[in-house]
C-alpha cells in the first residue's frame, strides 16, 4: 500500500534533515515547558487560595500581558542586534527566576509586580521561537518545524499539567503538616517545576549562537542580504495590518475567557486533581492532533485549514452561553487547544511566506505587542464581569463573536490576496 504522502513517514523524513541545533531546540523546548504546564494549573488556584478572586486575577493577568506587549515592541532590534538564540537564553533565566519568586510571594501588591516582571520574561522566552525556526531550518522544512515545536510545547505541557494536579497529593503523603489545597502545599509544587524545567538549559547552551548566521537565508530583519520580493509597500502594509487585526479580534475572545478557565472548572465541581487532568488531556490531544496541521494545510489550502481549525471551538463555546457544564466545558478547553496548537504554525508560515523577508522580525513581534495588550485590556474587563455578574455567559458571548469575526475578515481578504498572486503569477 502506498504511503500517504503528508503521514508519518513525511514527518519522519523531515525531522532526518533538521539541523542539529533544530533537534536541541525542541528538546529544549520539551523540557522547559514543563513549567508552563505546572503554572498553567496550579497558578491561579495558588491566587485563589490567597483569597484573590476573578478581578485580582483579570489585573494580574493583564499587567503579566502588558508588561509581555512591552517588552515585545524591542524584540525586533534585540533579535537583530543579539540573534534568537540568545534572547530565548536569557529570556530563559529570567523567567524561571520570576517564576520561583512568584512561588514563594503571598503580598498582592508586590505578585503584581512579578507579574509584570513575568511578562517581560514570557515575551524574551516565546517571541523569538518562529525567528529561531526560520534561522535553523531550511524553507521546505519550515511548516513541519514549527508544527512539531508546537506540538512539543503542547506534549510537555501535558506532562506538566499532570504534574501540576498530582503532585500537591504527592508532597501531603510525604509531607503531611502542608495540609490539603493549602497555600504552602501550592507552593511546594510551584518550586518543583521551576527546578525541573531549569534542566532545560542542558540543550540550550550546547546550541551554537551563530550557526544560523552563517545560513544564507536569516530570518527577519537580519536578512538584509535576502533580495527584496516584488510587492507594493501600500500592500505590503495592508497584509501587515490586516494579520494585526485579526489578532487582536481573536485575542479579545481568548482573554475572555482562558486566564479564568482553571477557575471556572472549579466552580463547576472539579477539584485540583481533576484539573490538573483536564488540561493534561487537552494539552496531549493537542499535542498530536497538531501534527496534522500540515498534513491539512496540504489537502485544504493554508487558508480553508486555517478557517476549519479556528472555528473548531465554535459550537461548543456557543452552547455553554446557555448551558453551562463540566460535559461541555471539558471537550470546549480541548478542541479550543487544538485549534490553537493546529492553527498558528499554518498562520504563521502562511503570513511569512506573504510579507517580503525584511518584515518577519516585525509581524511576529508587533503581533505580539497587539495580542498581549488587547489581551491586557480584555482580561480586566473580563474578570470584573465575572465577578459583578457572578457568570461566564457573557465571556462566553464575547468569546464566539470575536472568534466569528476574525475568522471572516481573515479568510475574505487574505482570499483576495492570494486569488490576486495567483493572476500576476499566471501573467506572462
Amino acid at each position: 500500500m502506498a504511503r500517504m504522502p503528508g503521514g508519518l513517514a513525511n514527518y519522519i523524513a523531515h525531522v532526518r534533515h533538521f539541523s542539529r541545533e533544530m533537534r536541541l531546540y525542541i528538546l529544549f523546548t520539551l523540557i522547559s515547558f514543563l513549567n508552563i504546564g505546572f503554572f498553567q494549573v496550579l497558578y491561579n488556584l495558588y491566587l485563589d487560595r490567597l483569597g484573590l478572586r476573578e478581578d485580582y486575577i483579570g489585573t494580574f493577568t493583564a499587567l503579566q500581558t502588558a508588561a509581555l506587549a512591552g517588552a515585545a515592541l524591542t524584540a525586533g532590534p534585540l533579535i537583530n542586534r543579539f540573534g534568537a538564540r540568545r534572547m530565548v537564553f536569557w529570556g530563559f533565566i529570567f523567567l524561571s527566576v520570576v517564576g520561583a519568586a512568584q512561588a514563594i510571594t503571598e503580598q498582592p501588591t508586590a505578585l503584581l509586580a512579578l507579574a509584570a516582571l513575568q511578562g517581560i520574561g514570557t515575551s524574551y522566552f516565546i517571541n523569538p521561537t518562529n525567528l529561531l525556526i526560520l534561522d535553523y531550518t531550511e524553507a521546505h522544512d519550515r511548516q513541519h518545524a514549527t508544527s512539531i515545536v508546537y506540538a512539543v510545547q503542547a506534549a510537555a505541557s501535558t506532562v506538566g499539567n499532570l504534574g501540576g494536579g498530582l503532585l500537591p497529593r504527592a508532597a501531603i503523603a510525604l509531607v503531611p503538616s502542608l495540609g490539603a489545597g493549602s497555600v504552602e502545599t501550592y507552593r511546594v509544587t510551584l518550586l518543583i517545576g521551576v527546578a525541573v524545567a531549569s534542566l532545560a538549559l542542558i540543550p540550550l547552551v550546547r546550541i551554537s549562537p551563530d550557526a544560523g548566521e552563517r545560513r544564507g537565508e536569516i530570518a527577519g530583519v537580519r536578512a538584509q542580504q535576502e533580495p527584496a520580493q516584488r510587492r507594493a509597500r501600500t500592500q505590503t502594509r495592508w497584509d501587515f495590518g490586516i494579520f494585526l487585526l485579526t489578532g487582536g479580534l481573536l485575542a479579545v475572545a481568548t482573554a475572555s475567557v482562558v486566564p479564568f478557565y482553571n477557575v471556572y472548572l472549579t466552580r463547576l465541581g472539579a477539584g485540583t486533581e481533576t484539573v490538573g487532568y483536564i488540561y493534561a488531556g487537552a494539552s496531549l490531544f493537542a499535542a498530536f492532533v497538531s501534527l496534522f496541521g500540515p498534513v491539512l494545510a496540504s489537502r485544504l489550502g493554508q487558508l480553508r485549514a486555517s478557517m476549519v481549525l479556528r472555528l473548531l471551538p465554535f459550537p461548543l463555546f456557543a452552547a455553554m452561553i446557555f448551558s453551562p457544564s463540566l460535559a461541555l466545558a471539558i471537550p470546549a478547553h480541548a478542541i479550543r487547544n487544538t485549534s490553537v496548537n493546529a492553527s498558528w504554525p499554518i498562520d504563521a508560515t502562511f503570513i511569512a511566506e506573504l510579507l517580503p523577508p525584511r518584515q518577519r522580525a516585525y509581524i511576529f513581534s508587533m503581533r505580539s505587542v497587539t495580542w498581549n495588550a488587547v489581551w491586557a485590556g480584555t482580561s480586566v474587563v473580563a474578570g470584573q464581569i465575572i465577578s459583578a455578574t457572578g457568570s461566564y455567559r457573557i465571556n462566553f458571548a464575547v468569546y464566539v463573536v470575536f472568534l466569528v469575526v476574525n475568522v471572516f475578515i481573515f479568510q475574505v481578504y487574505y482570499g483576495r490576496r492570494l486569488a490576486e498572486r495567483a493572476r500576476l503569477a499566471a501573467a506572462p
